[in-house]
């Protein structure tokens, strides 16, 4: 059995009696902002939308009774199954201080919750499957509007674009404030703002959000930009770039329950003997979940410099 092409350096020479887990993004930063769903004994599962409810003037004594139909739509989420797995040798062990396992453990949960992460941003700005068996696709560009980069406006049915584009800016977050005012969301609703470390930076250069003059949190002294106007920012490094120049970043703005996450099986993780592969030590994790964007309407991007 050939040893993992790094253990060695752990190693025993009266060096360390613990491993230091490196920087990572420690859990997934999405799923507790999201809608989360159990789904049991499937591999998709279907929520059901309503829309809204007409109503007529009554004009007349003894009326006739209307029917004013509701719009029903359905959305389906798809399980998707993700697994990392680690052998450890048993002459590894020997020569180390330290019972690697539960490490090991430990960073392929990290690996997994940063996948979530990814399941849910393709979720928000893909294809959300929807119609009665979900096999209609209905494009995030056709159900949203978005802020381009110059901090524009699109129009439905057009993606964002770079433009002359400009930092994250006060115009910017406001306009986002106003796309979710003028589709009536819940006010009650949390609203998140996933953004890249520099717009993290460039909010701290904004006088109405790093003065304590206009904003009642520390935002400078904290160093970091947790709420303002209406939205709960959090940092990721798992944002992806505007297709067509590479030159944008694709933030992400939504209402709690604008997208779904839908879980079969939690990240579990084994720690199990082979005796296949001479006794080694096998560390296996696994998850099994899926996302889907719920409504458009909760739901947009704001492209923002990335440079």
């Amino acid at each position: 059995m050939s040893l993992p092409s790094t253990i060695d350096t752990a190693f025993t020479q009266q060096y360390s009696a613990m491993l230091y887990i490196l920087s990572q993004q420690k859990k997934s930063k999405f799923a507790t902002r999201v809608r989360r769903e159990t789904v049991i004994g499937a591999k998709d599962a279907y929520f059901d939308r309503l829309g809204e409810a007409e109503v007529e003037d009554i004009t007349t004594r003894h009326p006739s009774t209307p029917l004013n139909e509701i719009p029903n739509t359905r959305r389906r989420v798809t399980m998707t199954d993700s697994h990392t797995n680690a052998l450890i040798d048993h002459q590894d062990q020997l020569k180390m201080l330290i019972n690697p396992t539960n490490p090991y453990a430990q960073v392929q949960a990290m690996g997994l919750g940063r996948k979530i992460d990814d399941k849910v941003i393709t979720a928000a700005l893909g294809n959300a499957a929807s119609g009665v068996d979900g096999t209609t696709s209905v494009a995030f560009k056709d159900e949203s509007v978005s802020i381009n980069g110059d901090s524009t406006v699109t129009t439905l049915g057009t993606l964002a674009v770079v433009g002359t584009i400009v930092d994250m800016s006060l115009g910017k977050i406001l306009t986002m404030k106003r796309l979710f005012d003028d589709n009536d969301v819940d006010e009650d609703l949390p609203l998140y703002w996933a953004v890249s470390p520099k717009d993290v930076e460039d909010m701290l250069n904004i006088t109405e959000i790093g003065s304590a003059d206009y904003n009642t949190v520390k935002a400078l002294a904290m160093g970091r930009v947790e709420t303002f106007s209406g939205f709960e920012f959090f940092k990721s490094t798992r944002l992806t770039d505007d297709a067509a120049t590479e030159t944008g970043k694709r933030t992400i703005c939504w209402a709690q329950d604008g997208i779904i996450f839908g879980s079969a099986e939690e990240i579990m993780s084994r720690i199990d003997e082979r005796t296949d592969v001479s006794y080694s030590v096998q560390v296996y994790s696994r998850m099994s979940c899926g996302a889907v964007r719920m409504d458009g309407d909760k739901v947009h991007e704001c492209l923002n410099k990335i440079a």
